[in-house]
């Protein structure tokens, strides 16, 4: 699965242009006894990208509070490279493709030190009714502008391919 994800990035620059969210250098704190970032690190940041991109479309940071939310249904990482203490990265987020109550995101963890995808965090989402804790359909608002990206980056799409989203 590596491989093939692997073989499907465009160039570090096209994944680089996306929305980008987190940007630092690995700090101590971050580094195992391997003497790299800990996976806990990439799926802590890969997993908030996308969440981040999704409030600078329009979802309030409280949106659970309006009686809706999104639910993590499963999520798929592919570690690419390492990231050492002191190398520069960050989170540049994507969507994949939607349906009426699903979103497929990815995470993609950028070393900007190395010009390269470090990993790769894919994320199916289902939207919820916080009442009812049932799927939801996406609201037009927040769909909309979704959609809009997913047209714009269609590339992401192939990269993804760890996760399929059901209709």
């Amino acid at each position: 699965m590596t491989r093939s994800v692997a073989a499907a990035l465009p160039d570090v620059e096209v994944v680089a242009a996306l929305p980008s969210y987190f940007d630092q250098e690995v700090p101590e704190k971050y580094v195992d006894m391997n003497g790299h970032m800990n996976i806990t690190h990439y799926f802590e940041l890969g997993a908030w990208g996308p969440w981040k991109r999704m409030t600078e479309l329009g979802m309030p940071e409280d949106y659970m509070t309006t009686g809706s939310s999104f639910f993590t249904a499963s999520h798929h990482i592919s570690y690419l490279s390492e990231l050492r203490q002191g190398e520069r990265f960050a989170v540049h987020a994507g969507f994949a493709e939607r349906t009426n109550k699903a979103l497929h995101s990815v995470g993609f963890v950028v070393d900007h030190s190395h010009r390269k995808v470090a990993c790769v965090m894919e994320i199916v989402h289902v939207h919820v009714s916080m009442e009812t804790r049932r799927a939801t359909s996406i609201p037009a608002w927040l769909a909309d502008p979704i959609d809009a990206e997913i047209r714009a980056t269609p590339w992401v799409a192939t990269v993804a391919t760890g996760l399929d989203l059901r209709a």
